[in-house]
This record gives structure tokens, C-alpha cells and sequence, in this order.
């Protein structure tokens, strides 16, 4: 008789990779400087002179409407480094420094830079890609990564049926959490933690039929039918690094991860409904309960890794294939740089 030879599950990330300071060097330079991010909406960005601004793992950026065209620079004045902008959205007739007013165009050209005498053209702002995306505005700092539209080709086509481009912002908000931005994403590949972490959730949805697919190395598909009289049946989407995509019958949201360090992060939400009427305070309370919850437990695993006690672990292939997925794009993206 022959005997059954399984596959060994794999180890963990280190805990190091999850607090060091210079694995999270490595990951901003790797990951997030050559990644698309979401950053804003077109419904902030109507008018000529309107802007938006965001971090980019700690790269300041800001998100100008031109004319027809949208602009995205570094937000940073060339004269000392100084923000141009301060708020998280706005309008600006003109481009100036608060700190000494250099003075720039809409398209980044330095217009004025008083007392000085230089040559403008070697001094604009740093230009960052600027792609839009079904009404979302996404920013890349590497020139070489390929086009929005192809970093999103398998979301395009597994949201393809459903009517974006028809829904309504209602709620905008932004969560921050005392945790490595891997501890969260390794959370938010598996469902396995929802009987034990998310009541609300497991009384809403049949576990039975919870599903995580892994479509490439990029792209996971979570999804599961809702219980009688559940509020979620769900289809959610996730494009590493660090952009969700939920959609539910009531109608979406939208998140991105924001990596502020080593050991912090922010979670950026917008949600969003076909019928602004169906924007109910219970269905937005009730998503926003499950994400506190997913918080809750990432920071209680966050204090555990730095505690030095924890190494690795192993991960289940038939419970954590999302989490073997996320780790592996995490490594391949980093060429081996992070902790052994």
C-alpha cells in the first residue's frame, strides 16, 4: 500500500519582518513605491484647481485637477521641502508655497521664485503617474510599473457586473491601528477567524460557503452567501498590496491600506451605495463594527510579535491559501531583502 505523501504547510513570515525598521525600508522601496494606490475619488477632483493630497507609505503626494486632466506631484516645494498643500482635499487658484511662496503651474512648472534668480525649468515638482480607475483615482511612483488599467486587469473582469460607475459616495472615514500593515492583510486573507472573532459576521453569513481564491500571485476573491436576514453576502476582492474592493447587495466600499511604519497603519474607507436612501446608519455601523473587530485581534498578534518569544509558525493550505499567497508576493517583491 502506498503511503500518502502531503505537502508540508510553510512557514510564516519572521516576527522581525513584522516590527524591524529596516524590513519596512525595504517594503516601502519594493512594494509600495511600485505599486498603484488608491487615493481619492473623481467627485473631489470636478473642478479646475481642485486637489486631493495622501501618503504613500510615507511619500507626501498631492492629486490636481488641470484643465481636463489630472496632475500628481510629490508634496513637496522644491525651494526647501516644504508641503504645498495641508489639507486632505480643497481648491487652489494658484500653486503656492506657504512657507517662502514659490510659486508653481498647475502642471508642476515653477512660475515664480521671489528674490531668486534661477532657471525655473530645472526646478518643478516632482512628477508621480496619476490614472483613474471606474471614478477612483490611483498614484504610482515608479515609472516602469505597468498601466493602471493592466495592474487591475483581474478585478476589472471579476467586477465586471457590477455597476460602479452608478453608485454614490455616503461616508468617507479613515481607521489607524497599532499594527505592521502585513499583520492586517495576514488577517484579511482567511475567513477562518470569523466564527471566533466576528459574531456579527458568522451569524450574517453561512461559513459553510465562505470561499478564498487565490487568482494569480496579485489577486484574491473572497466570497459567501448570506444567512436568511443577513447583511452581507459578499463578493470581496483584494489586489496586493494593499487595495480592497467589497461589494455587497446593498453596494460597496472601498479601502486602502496606508502603511505609516514599521508599527502603524491607517485604513482609508469609502462606501458606497446605488440609491444615496439606502445609506443606513445600521449597515454602515455594522461594517464598521467588523473592522474594529479585525483590529482588536491584529493588535493583541502585533504585541505578541515584537514580544520575542514567537518566531514562526505554519500555515494550514487548506484554511490560510490566501495568507501562503500574501506572504509569497510579499518575499518575491523584496528578492529575499527581509529578515531571514
Amino acid at each position: 500500500m502506498n503511503e500518502i505523501v502531503r505537502p508540508r504547510e510553510p512557514e510564516t513570515l519572521p516576527a522581525r519582518a513584522y516590527w524591524a525598521e529596516e524590513d519596512w525600508a525595504i517594503e516601502r522601496r519594493e512594494i509600495w513605491a511600485k505599486n498603484w494606490v488608491l487615493v481619492g475619488g473623481l467627485e473631489d477632483l470636478r473642478d479646475r484647481g481642485d486637489y486631493i493630497s495622501a501618503m504613500v507609505a510615507g511619500y507626501p503626494i498631492v492629486v490636481i485637477k488641470s484643465d481636463e486632466k489630472l496632475n500628481a506631484f510629490h508634496n513637496v516645494c522644491r525651494h526647501r521641502a516644504s508641503p504645498l498643500v495641508l489639507e486632505a482635499c480643497g481648491h487652489l487658484d494658484k500653486l503656492t508655497c506657504p512657507y517662502h511662496g514659490w510659486r508653481y503651474g498647475l502642471d508642476g512648472t515653477l512660475l515664480h521664485a521671489p528674490a531668486m534668480h534661477l532657471e525655473k525649468s530645472e526646478y518643478g515638482l516632482f512628477g508621480v503617474r496619476c490614472e483613474t480607475w471606474r471614478g477612483l483615482v490611483f498614484v504610482c511612483l515608479d515609472a516602469t510599473a505597468p498601466s493602471l488599467e493592466q495592474w487591475m486587469q483581474d478585478v476589472s473582469e471579476a467586477a465586471l457586473r457590477f455597476p460602479l460607475e452608478r453608485m454614490h459616495l455616503a461616508r468617507k472615514l479613515t481607521l489607524e491601528a497599532d499594527v505592521n500593515w502585513k499583520t492586517y492583510a495576514d488577517n484579511y486573507a482567511e475567513g477562518w477567524h470569523v466564527p471566533t472573532i466576528h459574531p456579527g459576521l458568522n451569524a450574517s453569513i453561512d461559513m459553510a460557503s465562505y470561499r478564498v481564491e487565490t487568482l494569480g500571485s496579485v489577486l484574491q476573491k473572497h466570497s459567501a452567501q448570506a444567512r436568511d436576514g443577513g447583511l452581507s453576502d459578499g463578493l470581496w476582492l483584494w489586489r496586493l498590496p494593499g487595495f480592497f474592493i467589497n461589494m455587497y447587495s446593498w453596494g460597496m466600499s472601498v479601502e486602502q491600506i496606508e502603511p505609516v511604519g514599521p508599527r502603524k497603519l491607517k485604513l482609508h474607507y469609502c462606501y458606497y451605495f446605488i440609491d444615496p436612501k439606502d445609506a443606513k446608519d445600521e449597515v454602515l455601523d455594522w461594517s464598521l463594527s467588523v473592522v474594529k473587530e479585525d483590529i482588536a485581534i491584529c493588535e493583541r498578534v502585533q504585541k505578541n510579535l515584537e514580544a520575542g518569544i514567537y518566531d514562526r509558525g505554519r500555515l494550514s493550505l487548506v484554511f490560510e491559501n490566501g495568507v501562503v499567497q500574501f506572504q509569497e508576493f510579499v518575499e518575491q517583491s523584496c528578492r529575499g531583502q527581509i529578515s531571514a
